[in-house]
């Protein structure tokens, strides 16, 4: 082994030891979240350790004078790795960007939208969240913070950490589009011909008023799109695999799951 692969391999261990999570807190975090009841038990190794490091090399700030807790870091960052989990060994998918801020409840950030005139506007929007270009990720905490539906509550796919890290991967390429970097088996072109299809056809969905596999917001934008179909993929599964399975096959290969199948 090489000199810097030994250092490399040292620090990360190094950071595992002393960024340990606790044991009754981990359980905590995967009791809180349904994203975690079928994962099995080897997947639940390779997430901690996952979750550490981004503990441990991330930094968390709150906004408003929320104190962040380690419960909420754990919470954050689990779901975080849950998107990376059979990615890769580390956090490469994350790095060139280092903050999480957690506001007690929803923010207000400024917008410049182009209409179908080519009109620019201007003006604040309430956000429940939101990823920076090569910079942090804000979460409103009030929705950020896991929740179970109670009896007779709708089960909606809806996650909004999932959503916001969706972002981040999606912006590895520059701008969020809609085409995150592909593994090599699959084809830009391939990828994109089956998004903007089932983008199109979601958004015909949405303009005809028919009933819809997850939220509208996915027709405004193909990044937006991405971001919740892969919350639907990680949280209701079979849902998308039955209402745009060449959507749901080409997610089990960029992210290397098939949570239909856990």
């Amino acid at each position: 082994m090489n000199p810097l692969r030994r250092w490399r391999r040292w620090r990360r261990e190094r950071l595992l030891r002393r960024h340990a999570i606790d044991d009754g807190l981990w359980q905590d975090t995967l009791a809180a979240s349904p994203l975690f009841d079928r994962l099995p038990e080897m997947d639940r190794q390779r997430l901690r350790t996952l979750t550490t490091l981004f503990f441990a090399r991330k930094r968390f700030f709150g906004a408003h004078g929320l104190v962040v807790t380690d419960a909420m870091r754990v919470s954050v960052a689990s779901r975080a790795c849950l998107l990376i989990l059979a990615l890769n060994q580390d956090l490469d998918y994350y790095q060139g960007w280092r903050t999480i801020i957690l506001y007690p409840g929803g923010f207000v950030a400024e917008r410049e939208v182009v209409d179908e005139f080519g009109v620019v506007h201007s003006g604040p929007e309430a956000l429940d969240g939101e990823s920076m270009p090569g910079g942090a990720v804000v979460l409103n905490w009030e929705e950020a913070e896991p929740r179970r539906p109670g009896p007779g509550q709708p089960d909606e796919p809806v996650d909004v950490v999932i959503h916001e890290f969706a972002h981040k991967l999606d912006e590895r390429n520059g701008e969020a589009n809609g085409m995150p970097p592909l593994p090599a088996d699959v084809a830009a072109a391939e990828w994109a011909e089956v998004f903007s299809s089932a983008y199109q056809r979601f958004c015909g969905w949405v303009d005809a008023g028919e009933p819809l596999p997850f939220d509208d917001y996915a027709a405004t934008h193909p990044a937006e799109f991405f971001a919740v179909a892969t919350e639907t993929f990680l949280l209701a599964p079979r849902r998308l695999r039955n209402a745009l399975p060449e959507v749901y096959r080409m997610l089990t290969r960029f992210y290397r799951q098939d949570p239909s199948a856990r």
